[in-house]
């Protein structure tokens, strides 16, 4: 009798858990419809306003990008990532994928945006977390740089978009990019320097100069 009792509370148990699965997959299931069937404007329209939030950012993050040491292994890294991660979207889509040639937009929308995006997502998770410090580099050249959409008006003054720093730092000479002001003006060649980095969780170091 105890047994029989156990067995039937184990089972009553089981099929709450299964009404309870099928309630939430049901919901779920019902957004998605909702989202997709009911309101496929609006759903366009946020993936649009997503997409663009991620060119903006990507627009902020390029500069900061460009000043890693190492950022052509970190890119090579995402890239790889960005291509696994995709595999495995795919893999795990089989089902509504397949035949392969009737989702072609699909699958090429799939690889297009994991490669593209996966150095963004990189740079970032490589800054957070991270530890700021000071390194040391031999120092080569800062010079004033200009960059200007629209040319150069005659008698207009001219004021640096930025300035150009560059350095050798174990056998390699490395360029980085700041706007803010001259740090090294009176520094000169071969002279060691220290520079704020940022070292990120995959040991990529950012130069941290604005």
């Amino acid at each position: 009798m105890v047994r029989e009792q156990r067995t039937n509370s184990h089972m009553q148990k089981n099929g709450i858990q299964t009404k309870i699965l099928r309630i939430t997959s049901g919901r779920i299931t019902f957004v998605k419809k909702l989202m997709l069937d009911r309101y496929p404007r609006l759903f366009s329209i946020l993936l649009t306003l997503l997409f663009f939030a991620l060119i903006w950012v990507y627009v902020k993050e390029f500069p900061i990008l460009t000043n890693t040491i190492g950022v052509k292994w970190l890119l090579g890294g995402a890239l790889t990532a960005g291509l696994l991660i995709a595999s495995l979207v795919v893999a795990l889509s089989f089902k509504k994928l397949s035949p392969p040639g009737r989702h072609i937009p699909e699958l090429l929308f799939i690889g297009s945006v994991s490669l593209i995006f996966s150095p963004l997502f990189a740079s970032l998770l490589n800054r957070y977390p991270g530890t700021d410090e000071l390194r040391s580099f031999e120092f080569v050249s800062e010079t004033p740089f200009l960059a200007s959409q629209y040319g150069v008006l005659k008698g207009e003054k001219l004021k640096p978009s930025g300035y150009r720093l560059k350095v050798r730092y174990q056998g390699r000479e490395l360029s980085f990019r700041y706007k803010s002001q001259a740090y090294f003006p009176l520094t000169k060649p071969g002279e060691e320097i220290l520079v704020p980095v940022r070292k990120g969780i995959f040991g990529f170091c950012v130069v941290t100069l604005r």
